[in-house]
């Protein structure tokens, strides 16, 4: 409680800051940034009371599967996302498939999972194969850039998770090493992608026609701008509203402990690995609950907005405790290596969603491409998060689309992080790893050629310009 306390403290100094400062404000830095960089400061200086960077790391770990098993629950109350007048309409051909993905928002679910996937495999043969070159100048063995993808494309919470299966394995500092990857993964977010979408604003290709004012840069808004987010669908004499959905969380996380030890009753490495994955055995009892949940009618107590907070509220906090998780002392000698790893990662991943992002398709493309940056470099939330900026009333598709893009992604996941870790405890040779990570990236550039969502382009930021079929359209 300490430790939350002085986040507290931490997020007053940065709306403060934020408020105050009109450079950071037209920059429109998050408050969680701020805070996090102002915590790590005093973490590495002067110390913040009796708390420690290991505390600070349980949170953000413990915070990440909270908030994605609330991500589990959060779906059983969206809206089905296809287009209801299409869904009758059989697919007799890939023409057909194609053409009815690139007019809903299953080419935004597809190709962000997708990308994502890619991201997932290559940011881990990239920050493996630039440590082969130049780690040995700071005896860092390359092994460590394999925490990158669980830093960059899922967070800090995973990369605390896996970072303590790779300790376990001897990998020293592996925490404190995945912790920093995630920690300027979230740097990276928002320097690339606040001003890209300032830009989409500026050149007109955002949908929604907003203006950057004076509310958006304090990051307060006046009472006349401001809106409820949620419903109360209980009553509060018998439960708040709050209090059901954050229980739901909690009977999800009690079943996901009890699947955790089925897992265990599997022989072998690949048992004791997924017996230790919380968040994804308590994401899997979300889904069984929202199911649950569906068939017996009772989804209509269930609060998006209420739900929304809970995952806005874990990862303002998760991207503060983060960055005041990191200890210097520990890290300091492979900081440049480290860094150099984050710069090719950052340039590698911009320059290929550059690419594949605009042609996902749809009518919200330049949205999905900054949310999907978001989402590869930070986390879910702060794909949202950057998205939030340009379509701040949900007028397009892309939030939505986001969180079912999680299950897109799963397959890779499957493969990507179990092949890393089993390497990193000598269970899998190099090459058979290898093998893994290059055949998710083929399989899914295949899926997305198939289905559609590496097609022609759709909109180009520089030019202003955006695309139908060949053609400028705007």
């Amino acid at each position: 409680m300490d430790a939350i306390a002085w986040i507290g403290v931490m997020f007053i100094i940065a709306v403060i800051i934020r408020a105050k400062v009109p450079f950071i404000g037209r920059l429109l830095i998050p408050a969680s940034l701020i805070a996090g960089i102002v915590g790590f400061i005093f973490m590495n200086t002067t110390g913040l009371g009796s708390t420690t960077a290991d505390t600070y790391s349980n949170i953000a770990g413990q915070l990440y599967t909270f908030m994605f098993i609330n991500l589990g629950i959060t779906l059983a109350s969206k809206n089905k996302v296809s287009d209801k007048k299409d869904s009758g309409k059989k697919i007799k051909s890939l023409k057909d498939l194609r053409s009815k993905m690139s007019n809903s928002p299953f080419s935004g679910i597809f190709g962000m999972g997708s990308y994502w996937a890619l991201a997932y495999a290559f940011q881990a043969l990239i920050g493996f194969g630039v440590l082969y070159i130049i780690g040995k100048h700071w005896s860092m063995n390359p092994t460590y850039g394999l925490l990158v993808p669980f830093g960059f494309a899922q967070g800090p919470g995973q990369a605390v998770i896996y970072g303590t299966e790779m300790e376990a394995a001897g990998w020293e500092s592996a925490i404190q090493v995945g912790m920093i990857f995630a920690a300027v993964g979230f740097l990276v977010a928002f320097i690339f992608g606040v001003p890209y979408a300032r830009e989409g604003i500026k050149k007109g290709i955002a949908c929604s026609k907003i203006k950057l004012g004076n509310d958006l840069s304090r990051g307060f808004y006046e009472p006349e701008d401001q809106e409820t987010y949620g419903r109360l669908t209980t009553y509060g004499g018998n439960l708040d509203t709050l209090t059901f959905h954050l229980a739901l969380i909690g009977v999800s996380w009690i079943l996901g402990l009890y699947v955790g030890k089925l897992w265990k009753l599997i022989p072998g490495y690949f048992g004791s690995l997924f017996s230790n994955l919380l968040f994804f055995n308590g994401m899997l009892c979300a889904y069984a609950i929202r199911w649950i949940l569906g068939k017996m009618g009772l989804h209509k107590y269930l609060d998006r907005g209420t739900q929304n907070r809970i995952t806005a509220t874990c990862t303002d906090i998760m991207v503060a405790a983060t960055f005041m998780a990191i200890n210097f002392d520990i890290v300091k000698r492979w900081m440049a290596p480290i860094l150099i790893v984050c710069v090719i990662e950052a340039i590698v991943t911009w320059i290929t969603l550059n690419y594949f992002g605009p042609r996902f398709g749809g009518e919200n493309d330049f949205e999905r491409v900054l949310g999907e940056w978001g989402t590869v470099t930070g986390t879910n939330a702060t794909g949202l998060a950057l998205v939030r900026i340009v379509d701040p009333e949900v007028e397009t598709t892309t939030a939505a689309e986001l969180g079912p893009a999680n299950i897109v992604n799963v397959p890779a996941s499957y493969i990507v992080m179990p092949s890393i870790l089993a390497y990193a405890a000598g269970t899998m040779s190099f090459r058979a790893m290898l093998i893994s990570l290059i055949s998710v990236i083929i399989g899914y550039l295949i899926f997305m050629r198939v289905i559609g969502v590496w097609g022609k382009k759709t909109f180009d930021i520089r030019k202003g310009e955006k695309y139908k079929d060949g053609k400028i359209i705007k």
